[in-house]
């Protein structure tokens, strides 16, 4: 558990002791004038709040949600197609990019900061990605795959997934603003209260889950699927961040990139380990392994090295039911084994299936169950006699000349 009386800069690593004054405020830290938001007392709130969420999905069913995004994951490999040394993130505070007034810095990403910034003009906090650079001229690697990040986070328009508000470039800098998320990720959530109770888990994924479908019908996949770009908001909302590894159909690839694993060692698919083209099936591979960490906080895919994982997952075999916890509901194991099958074809072929049967994984087996019919103790059809038949029309016949009768004789 968090300390809830120490406070560490997160740039110098500076610790300072508080009284709880400073929580949900904007603080700078006296050694090297870092200034970031104390958000260290929002992760109980976050735990409860998706406690509560989790809790009435699984009574109700699924429900739309929404929130954030930190850095992105793009990687060293498109940063060494830049080989200038980044600003320290202190330098942007209180200056401005085109109307946004940057305040505070939220997190930081392989290729630069996320800002807290103001909107001069609507008078809202929004989120400032940057990419601390200045370029001018022909486009890098990493600045199209910046850009790339940004316009297909637009493009997707769902309630899983962060909306972008505007990309923009001041003076040679690229950056994009989106909303700003009270969160954290599944990742430090998990870090820091340890393996969420199954019904916690399935909720998160079956909305991730959501998301990625979404960009599955639109024909993008996201390729780095990990518990890092999934968020839960003081509200127990879910959303998928960073794109910035999309593979796009119709949309010319990276070519620096072109041939090699794309995604985060240890969280990618055997095929896609392999150099082969990632598919929807290639991220489901990632919420599977996703959602075993969130239920057991461990990494199904651990090595010495990154290039030891991505080793390792070049032949992964398939998941098999024995191998998960016995003390997991039945149909959740079989998910999981489903997600995690070494060949994309036997994996589940839809995110929004995936979602699905989530929901349906914590209801109890016998009120959910599927009968199967044995025509063995089938009743055969029953038939009336013809006999039988003609006999009761005869006697419906004889009531009805009786009546006839009856009623001439009282006239």
């Amino acid at each position: 558990m968090p300390d809830s009386h120490s406070l560490v800069c997160p740039q110098c690593k500076a610790r300072y002791k508080t009284t709880g004054v400073t929580s949900g405020k904007r603080v700078r830290c006296r050694h090297c004038g870092h200034v970031w938001r104390d958000e260290r007392h929002t992760l109980p709130g976050l735990a409860g709040a998706l406690d509560k969420a989790a809790s009435a999905w699984s009574q109700l069913g699924s429900t739309t949600i929404e929130h954030a995004d930190h850095a992105s994951t793009m990687g060293h490999l498109a940063s060494q197609s830049v080989p200038v040394p980044k600003p320290p993130p202190g330098e942007w505070i209180g200056r401005r990019l085109g109307r946004y007034e940057v305040k505070a810095v939220l997190g930081q990403g392989a290729m630069g900061y996320v800002y807290e910034a103001l909107d001069t003009d609507l008078k809202r906090t929004v989120a400032i990605k940057l990419l601390p650079r200045q370029i001018e001229g022909e486009k890098t690697a990493g600045l199209r795959m910046f850009l790339q990040e940004a316009q297909v986070a637009a493009k997707l328009q769902h309630p899983n997934i962060v909306t972008i508000y505007e990309i923009g470039h001041e003076n040679g800098y690229h950056f994009f603003a989106m909303e700003r998320v009270q969160g954290t990720t599944l990742h430090g959530l998990v870090h820091e209260y340890g393996a969420l109770p199954a019904s916690q888990a399935c909720y998160v994924i079956a909305h991730t889950a959501r998301a990625l479908a979404a960009g599955h019908a639109m024909g993008i996949v996201h390729r780095d699927v990990k518990p890092g770009n999934i968020m839960v908001d003081e509200n127990g909302q879910v959303k998928v961040t960073d794109f910035g590894l999309a593979e796009v159909h119709g949309v010319e690839h990276v070519r620096e990139l072109s041939g090699r694993a794309m995604g985060t060692p240890g969280w990618i698919s055997p095929e896609v380990a392999r150099g082969e083209r990632a598919t929807p099936a290639s991220d489901i591979y990632g919420l599977g392994l996703t959602l075993y960490y969130a239920l057991t906080k461990k990494r199904l895919i651990r090595a010495e090295t990154k290039s030891g994982m991505i080793r390792h997952q070049r032949t992964a075999k398939s998941i098999r039911r024995e191998q998960l916890p016995h003390d997991w509901p039945s149909r959740l194991r079989d998910i999981v084994v489903q997600c995690l099958q070494a060949d994309p074809k036997d994996r589940y072929q839809s995110a929004d299936t995936l979602a699905a049967d989530l929901l349906r994984a914590l209801i109890p087996q016998d009120s959910d169950a599927t009968l199967v019919l044995d025509h063995k103790h089938d009743a055969p059809p029953r038939f009336v006699s013809p006999v039988i038949g003609w006999s009761v029309l005869g006697l419906v016949m004889l009531i009805a000349v009786l009546l006839a009768c009856w009623y001439y004789f009282l006239r």
